[in-house]
C-alpha cells in the first residue's frame, strides 16, 4: 500500500469570524483569561451548587464566568452576556472591581461595581441566569464623597442586624480622596430590602493603615459564627484580623500567622470560597500578574491550615509583554513556545501533551539563561542550519542577538547582527523569503521608518534590502511574523500592534519573490487589549497553521485555522509521487483560480471542481507528454454554484490528490 495526499473536509461558512475559532483553556485549563490586577469574587450565580466567578482586572470590564467542574477542580466558561448591559448602561465607565450581593431581598445576586467614579449599585430585576440590570443612582452618593477613585467594597452583617453592612478599602485616587490603604466602615441603616449607608467608624475600629492599598475580604475563617477580616494590598503579604467582638459588634485582634503566602507577587486582593467542595472556605486571590493563586484550607472549619494548591488554577503565562515562537524545541515530535517578557525573561513553554492534542507548562527559569535587562522578543530558528534550534532574540534597545545551540547550552554569537541597531524595540521574523534555502531577517521596530529588511546571501552574510517588503505599512511598535497562514506555498506576513489590533498581509507573489496584498477579512476582528504578537504554527496537527497571540497581560491565546486547506496522508494504491497540486491562487477565488500541478510522469490528468457531497461541477483535461508544472484554470462562473468552500480534485493514473478552496460570489 502507497500513499497520497487526500482531503479533510472540514464544512463551515463563509465569514472572517468563522475563518477561526478559539481554542479555550490550551494555556490555561480552567478557561479562565488572567490579565494584569485580577479581581476575582466567587458566587453561585445559577444556584446549581457550583461557584462561579465573576473576575475584574485593570481592563476595565468584569467577566461571568460558569463553573461546571470537572474531576472535582473548577472548569470555567465565560458568559459575555450576562454582565453586557452594565456597558450599555454606562458605556463610558469602566470598573476595576465588582461584588455580588442580594441587596434588595429579592432572592437575585445584585451587582455592584467599583471604578474612578466610586461605587455605582445595579439591581437585578430579571431573572437568575438572565438578569435586566437598573442602574440606582442614589444609593452609594453619600459613600462615593468619602472613598476616592479607587476602592474595593466588600459586604457583609457585621452589626448583626439582618441586612448587608459595607466594608470599602482605599486605594492611590487620582483626583484627591482619603489617605490610601485605609478601610472604611458603612453601617447599613436601611433594611435588607431597603438599604441605605452611613459612615460608622465603629466598625473599622483597630484596622491600621496597611499601605496604597485596601483589599477587604470577610468570611467566618475560624467557624465561630463571626466575620473576620483579611486585608489584601499592595504589598506582597496579608493583614489578618480575627474577630473578637460579637455578631453585633467586631472586635478586630490582628493575628499574623495564619495567612502565610508566596511573596511573589507585590499586589494581592483576597476572596474566600469553599473552591475544593469539602464545606470549608479556601483563599483565592488575584494578582498584580493576572495570576489567580489558591491556597486549600487543609483543616477544618474551626481550626483552618491553609496550604497552597496550584491545581485548581493552573496557567502557562508570564509576567507581562508575552511574545511567541513556536518550533519542536526538545524534539518529541510537538511544538512548544518560546516567549519574552518585560522584564526580560526568556521562557520556554514545553508542550507537555502530543501534536494532536497540545497542552502547554510554563518551565522554570529563563532557557539557556539567557535574559535582557527589559522586554525581550525571542524566536526560534535554526539560522546556522545544523539542525538545531537557535535563539534570535530582539529587545528594548533595538538590537538583534544570536544565540547558538551547542549541545545542551547556548553560545552568543556577537558578528552575525552585530552591527544593526534599529532604534527601539527591535523584534525579528526569520524568514526564508526567497527560498534559497537560508534564512533572511526581517526586523521590526517602534517606528515604521525603522523597520529593516536583511536578506542572507549567504553564509549569513546579511545585505540591507528594502525591495523585498515593498507595500508594507508596519505601523507603529509592529511585531511582525511570517507562516504560510493560507497553505499555498509561500510566506505571509501577519503584524501585531501596540494596540492589539493585527494586520495580514497575502502573499500574491511566489515563494521567490513575494508581493505583499493586505487583507483584512482572514484575520477579522480578531486582537487582544494591548501589545498583540501573533505567531502561525500547526499546533493541532491538522496540517494547517494555527494562530497563537501574546499579549500585554502576558497570555497567550490560540486561534484553530478553520480555512486553509487541510492534507494529511490516507493509504491507496499505487505509487506515489506521480504528481502534486503546487499551488492554488488566489484562494478564495471569484470566479476563477490558477492550478499548478507538478507532475513526474506522462499520463492524462483530470482536475475537476468538485462539492463536498462529490458532485461535480466543472473539470477539464490535459495529456501529460513529459514532467513538468502545469497550469490549470477553474472557473465557478457557469455553475451557479453558492459560495461556500469546494474540492480540487485531480485523478492521474488511478491515483487522486485534493485541495480546498473558498469561492465568494
Amino acid at each position: 500500500m502507497k500513499h497520497i495526499l487526500t482531503l479533510i473536509l472540514i464544512l463551515s461558512t463563509v465569514s472572517s469570524a468563522q475563518n477561526w475559532q478559539e481554542m479555550p483553556g490550551l494555556f490555561s485549563p480552567t478557561g479562565l483569561e488572567m490579565k494584569h490586577f485580577t479581581a476575582p469574587f466567587f458566587f453561585d450565580y445559577d444556584n446549581d451548587g457550583d461557584i462561579d466567578l465573576t473576575l475584574c482586572s485593570l481592563s476595565g470590564r468584569g467577566v461571568l464566568y460558569i463553573n461546571n467542574p470537572v474531576n472535582g477542580k473548577p472548569s470555567y466558561t465565560p458568559d459575555p452576556a450576562y454582565l453586557a448591559q452594565i456597558a450599555l448602561l454606562e458605556p463610558n465607565k469602566y470598573y476595576s472591581y465588582a461584588v455580588h450581593a442580594d441587596l434588595d431581598n429579592d432572592g437575585r445576586p445584585d451587582l455592584i461595581t467599583a471604578g474612578f467614579t466610586g461605587l455605582t449599585l445595579f439591581y437585578n430585576k430579571g431573572t437568575l441566569t438572565q438578569p435586566d440590570w437598573i442602574k440606582d443612582s442614589l444609593l452609594f452618593v453619600p459613600v462615593n464623597s468619602l472613598i476616592g477613585s479607587d476602592a474595593k467594597p466588600e459586604l457583609g452583617d457585621l452589626d448583626g442586624d439582618g441586612d448587608l453592612d459595607l466594608l470599602v478599602g482605599t486605594g492611590e485616587s487620582l483626583l484627591g480622596g482619603p489617605e490610601p490603604g485605609i478601610t472604611l466602615g458603612f453601617r447599613n441603616t436601611g433594611s435588607n430590602s431597603l438599604p441605605s449607608f452611613e459612615l460608622y467608624p465603629a466598625f473599622v475600629t483597630g484596622l491600621p493603615d496597611i499601605g496604597r492599598n485596601s483589599y477587604p475580604a470577610l468570611s467566618d475563617v475560624n467557624g465561630d459564627g463571626k466575620l473576620d477580616l483579611l486585608l489584601g494590598r499592595d504589598l506582597s503579604s496579608f493583614t489578618y484580623f480575627r474577630n473578637n467582638g460579637t455578631v453585633n459588634e467586631p472586635v478586630w485582634v490582628s493575628q499574623s500567622n495564619l495567612f502565610v503566602v508566596e511573596n511573589s507577587h507585590y499586589w494581592k486582593n483576597p476572596d474566600f470560597t469553599d473552591i475544593d467542595g469539602d464545606g470549608d472556605n479556601d483563599l483565592v486571590y488575584g494578582t498584580d500578574q493576572g495570576n489567580i493563586i489558591s491556597y486549600q484550607n487543609t483543616g477544618t472549619v474551626t481550626s483552618p491550615v491553609y496550604t497552597y494548591n496550584g491545581s485548581f488554577f493552573p496557567v502557562a503565562k508570564v509576567s507581562g509583554n508575552s511574545t511567541v515562537s513556536l518550533a519542536d524545541y526538545d524534539g518529541d515530535g510537538d511544538l512548544d513556545l518560546l516567549t519574552g517578557a518585560d522584564l526580560g525573561q526568556v521562557r520556554l513553554v514545553r508542550n507537555t501533551g502530543t501534536a494532536t492534542a497540545p497542552a502547554f507548562e510554563l518551565t522554570a527559569g529563563n532557557l539557556g539563561n539567557i535574559s535582557f535587562s527589559s522586554q525581550s522578543f525571542p524566536r526560534f530558528v535554526d539560522i546556522d542550519k545544523d539542525g538545531d534550534l537557535d535563539i534570535v532574540s530582539g529587545a528594548f534597545d533595538g538590537k538583534i542577538y544570536v544565540y547558538l545551540k551547542n549541545g545542551s547550552g547556548y553560545s552568543q554569537n556577537t558578528s552575525m547582527f552585530g552591527t544593526v541597531d534599529i532604534g527601539w524595540s527591535s523584534v525579528p521574523a526569520p524568514v526564508d523569503i526567497d527560498n534559497d534555502g537560508d534564512i533572511d531577517m526581517l526586523v521590526g521596530a517602534e517606528a515604521n521608518a525603522d523597520v529593516k529588511f536583511y536578506e542572507n546571501t549567504g553564509n549569513n552574510v546579511y545585505v540591507l534590502n528594502t525591495s523585498f517588503m515593498s507595500g508594507v505599512n508596519f505601523g507603529s511598535y509592529n511585531k511582525p511574523s511570517f507562516a504560510d497562514i493560507d497553505n499555498d506555498g509561500d510566506q505571509d506576513l501577519l503584524i501585531g500592534s501596540l494596540w492589539g489590533t493585527i494586520k495580514f498581509y497575502e502573499n500574491t507573489g511566489t515563494p521567490e519573490l513575494p508581493v505583499w496584498v493586505q487583507n483584512t477579512q482572514i484575520i477579522g476582528n480578531i486582537e487582544r487589549d494591548q501589545s498583540s504578537v501573533p505567531f502561525a504554527a500547526d499546533i493541532d496537527g491538522d496540517t494547517r497553521p494555527d494562530l497563537v497571540i501574546g499579549d500585554a497581560d502576558g497570555n497567550f491565546i490560540a486561534y484553530k485555522n478553520m480555512f486553509a486547506p487541510v492534507g494529511v496522508e490516507d493509504e491507496i494504491a499505487g505509487t506515489p509521487g506521480d504528481f502534486r497540486i503546487e499551488s492554488v491562487y488566489p484562494n478564495p477565488f471569484n470566479p476563477m483560480t490558477k492550478v499548478k500541478v507538478n507532475v513526474s510522469r506522462a499520463g492524462e490528468l483530470l482536475m475537476q471542481l468538485i462539492t463536498p457531497t462529490g458532485e461535480v461541477l466543472t473539470e477539464s483535461r490535459k495529456e501529460i507528454s513529459a514532467p513538468g508544472t502545469y497550469e490549470f484554470t477553474a472557473d465557478m462562473g457557469s455553475t451557479g454554484a453558492a459560495t461556500g468552500f469546494y474540492i480540487l480534485r485531480c485523478i492521474m493514473n488511478g491515483k487522486s490528490s485534493f485541495f480546498k478552496v473558498l469561492y465568494l460570489k
